[in-house]
């Protein structure tokens, strides 16, 4: 009988085919399947959160809140308008954060300098912090190096070369409160006690000068010493330093200052604070020092012109004796005096506001303006004067200029007590609203967000790795998708048998690993039913066949086709007829061991002639089952199968049983598979689910078909077991319910 073979030639998956459409039951799906990495990855975040939580340093946070009065404005009206515009806070934000605030700050409290126990690393600060006994903690493992708790160093003034600014010095403890301090190459630079200043030699090259105030640790801990650049610790405080108005326009500012040492954070703020406060006052004096400064100058001066006027009237006097003026004489004179004392006040207080303001200032214009007019009013009044006697015009001069002498040295004397008062009794517009305290607890890491982001990471991570590992896995999942591709039929879809338990495996001993007759230990197992349900599949196959020969070959090793063998074998027998095995993996076949019989007798022996058919096979107990070894692995198995002999055998096979089911290696492997399926009237391509590229599989069945081997089937093995992995797959099998 001639065979026909309806298998298309191999294609590759199209963009719609049911492999590449994902749903949201599948992704569901997915997701169950990996549900293990996912738990897994959730569980290994959490840890790495809590080891982070362990060994992370807490940081506190140091808070204080100052407010600015506003400032009385020289614009007046237009400057209140003007007032949402140009507020002050950012101003003395800045101020805040300046390096001529921070300097006296980090003067006054040496932050250039640190000094810090050397710990272990990772746990090591954790363990420290944790110790609350008193005393020094005792090191685990002899690592006295390294510090565990209790122990405290304060440096009160290190002084080191430049080159070695923001480097780690070594200081190592030593017995009666001695010390060692090391260099960055662990030779000592200077030996000391505690108390006691202590310098490098006068010929060392490197000059160190070191004072240790207290020094509590057991003899040998290290500490690291640190000299940092005034520029580093400046811009260290101005990034850590937060300062922000609460409200727009409000003048409350409310600052806040982060580290790991809340006593230090706190002195810190507070410096800050004072300094802050203490510069403000100082630049509000600023003007009214120079005022004074101004008006100190002025003052010899109008004293000395007010000494000149008088001794030029007494002179006057002296010599013409005393004229009395006349009513029109004395009104022009009071009036010039007048005139006279305001020009001088408004020339001084011109001169004032220059130093404040430009040239073209609207005040100042204002004021040249009220110059220019009075200045205009004197030289009218100098004309009437001229127009007087000589003896009373000489006379109302000489007054005159006594008298805006003697007022202009009054008035400017005056303003300059008012302003010692005033630089006496002056007040800033900042003050501390809030004194800065510090919170109980740390603010990082914070335990709850630690906790959370861990379990979001883990979760984003596991599901990420979840589909990134289902996109890169490329092996053939769906039988529907094979049929549609390759045009071969998937007879059977053989689910995962459930794994033996330890103590069977342990019992079967090592001899007996290779193929599990599932269908003998779990008679009702899905598997079984599976192999059944393909059991009646061949049966209408063979009816088309030319004989009873199945041959059962894989794509690649490790896909079951021996599994698959040997179970469909044990079905076949259950039917009540007589199945014959073979072994025909001539390369290292291992169904032996599922029966327990020897390797030695078989096959290749009887290919070679030594035995016969009869002396070989051996019956399975109380089955109709016969199994035939492959015998001594032979050095030429492709030849003996290709030979006049294995036909022969496979014909004589052919017509003693029912059935004949002949398990082949891998066709991928080696050509055996297609030299013992020309042989056969059937032939079952077994492909493992999820395991091997479609490209793979199209390749194995047309190596099978340029060989003459035509494949009838494929049996779709290592389907998972699980309902969420057999929809991914699209494969759909419910095991029947049984009653025990």
């Amino acid at each position: 009988m001639t065979r026909t073979s309806h298998r298309k030639a191999p294609a590759s998956s199209r963009p719609g085919s049911p492999d590449d459409e994902l749903d949201l039951g599948r992704y569901l799906g997915i997701l169950q399947e990996h549900r293990g990495s996912i738990v897994a990855t959730m569980v290994l975040t959490l840890g790495v959160g809590l080891l982070y939580m362990a060994a992370a340093t807490p940081i506190y946070r140091a808070h204080a809140v100052l407010q600015i009065e506003k400032k009385a404005n020289p614009l007046g009206e237009l400057g209140a308008l003007l007032a949402d515009f140009s507020g002050e806070a950012p101003t003395e934000i800045e101020l805040l954060g300046s390096r001529a605030l921070l300097g006296k700050v980090i003067d006054e409290l040496r932050l250039e300098v640190s000094a810090t126990p050397r710990y272990f690393p990772l746990l090591g600060a954790a363990l420290a912090r944790g110790h609350e006994e008193a005393g020094i903690a005792e090191p685990p493992w002899a690592l006295e190096r390294f510090a565990w708790g209790g122990e405290r160093i304060q440096v009160e003034r290190v002084s080191v070369p430049r080159e070695l600014e923001d480097i780690p010095l070594q200081l190592v403890t030593g017995e009666g409160g001695t010390y060692t301090l090391l260099d960055p190459d662990s030779q000592p630079l200077l030996s000391g006690n505690v108390g006691v200043p202590a310098a490098s030699a006068p010929d060392s090259v490197l000059r160190v000068e070191l004072l240790v105030s207290e020094l509590q640790a057991r003899p040998g801990t290290q500490f690291w010493v640190t000299r940092r650049s005034r520029l580093e610790v400046v811009e260290g405080l101005q990034r850590a330093l937060r300062p922000v108005e609460k409200g727009l326009n409000t003048g409350v500012l409310s600052v806040s200052l982060e580290g790991r040492d809340p006593v230090e954070i706190s002195a810190i703020l507070t410096a800050i604070s004072k300094h802050y406060v203490r510069h403000n006052v100082e630049r509000r004096s600023e003007e009214v020092e120079q005022t004074l400064a101004f008006l100190d100058t002025q003052l010899p001066g109008l004293r000395k012109e007010l000494e000149r006027a008088e001794a030029a009237l007494s002179a006057h006097r002296a010599g013409k004796g005393s004229v009395d003026l006349g009513l029109e004489a004395q009104a022009i004179l009071e009036r010039s005096v007048d005139v006279e004392k305001a020009i001088s006040e408004l020339t001084l207080e011109r001169s004032e506001l220059r130093q404040r303001f430009t040239q073209n200032h609207p005040v100042l214009n204002a004021m040249s303006s009220k110059l220019a007019r009075l200045r205009a009013d004197r030289t009218a009044l100098n004309a009437k004067l001229k127009g007087l006697p000589d003896a009373e015009l000489t006379a109302a001069r000489l007054v005159r200029d006594v008298n805006v002498a003697n007022e202009l040295y009054i008035q400017l004397n005056n303003k300059a007590q008012e302003y010692r008062v005033l630089k006496s009794s002056i007040v800033g517009n900042a003050r501390i609203l809030d004194e800065p305290v510090v919170t109980r607890l740390p603010v990082r890491p914070s335990k709850p967000g630690v906790l959370a982001v861990s379990l979001v990471l883990g979760l984003t991570l596991g599901v990420a790795f979840a589909f990134t590992r289902q996109a890169l896995h490329r092996g053939i999942s769906d039988p529907a998708a094979l049929e549609a591709a390759l045009g071969v039929p998937v007879y059977a879809t053989v689910p995962l048998g459930e794994a033996p338990s330890r103590r069977a495996r342990r019992k079967r001993g090592a001899d007996s690993e290779g193929p599990t007759i599932l269908a003998r230990t779990r008679p009702h197992d899905l598997a079984t039913e599976s192999l059944r349900s393909l059991r009646t599949r061949l049966q209408m196959v063979l009816e088309d066949a030319p004989n009873n020969v199945i041959a059962i070959t894989g794509t690649s090793p490790g896909v079951g086709a021996s599994f698959v063998s040997a179970n469909l074998a044990w079905v076949l027998a259950d039917s009540g007829k007589r199945v014959l095995l073979v072994d025909a993996n001539l390369r290292g076949g291992g169904l032996h061991r599922c029966f327990g019989v020897a390797r030695s007798r078989g096959l290749a022996e009887v290919l070679e002639g030594a035995l016969t058919l009869e002396q070989s096979v051996v019956q399975v107990p109380d089955q109709s089952l016969f199994f035939l070894p492959t015998g001594a692995l032979p050095s030429n198995p492709a030849e003996l199968l290709l030979g006049d002999a294995f036909k022969t055998l496979v014909a004589r096979m052919s017509l003693a049983y029912d059935l004949v089911l002949l398990d082949t290696p891998p066709i991928l492997a080696v050509t055996d598979a297609a030299l013992v399926g020309r042989q056969a009237g059937v032939n079952l391509a077994v492909v493992r689910a999820g395991a091997h590229p479609l490209r793979e599989v199209a390749a194995a069945l047309t190596r099978l078909s340029q060989d003459g081997v035509s494949v009838q089937g494929v049996v779709f093995n290592g389907v998972p077991r699980s309902p969420s992995g057999r929809a991914v797959r699209g494969i759909y099998q419910y095991e029947y319910p049984t009653v025990s």
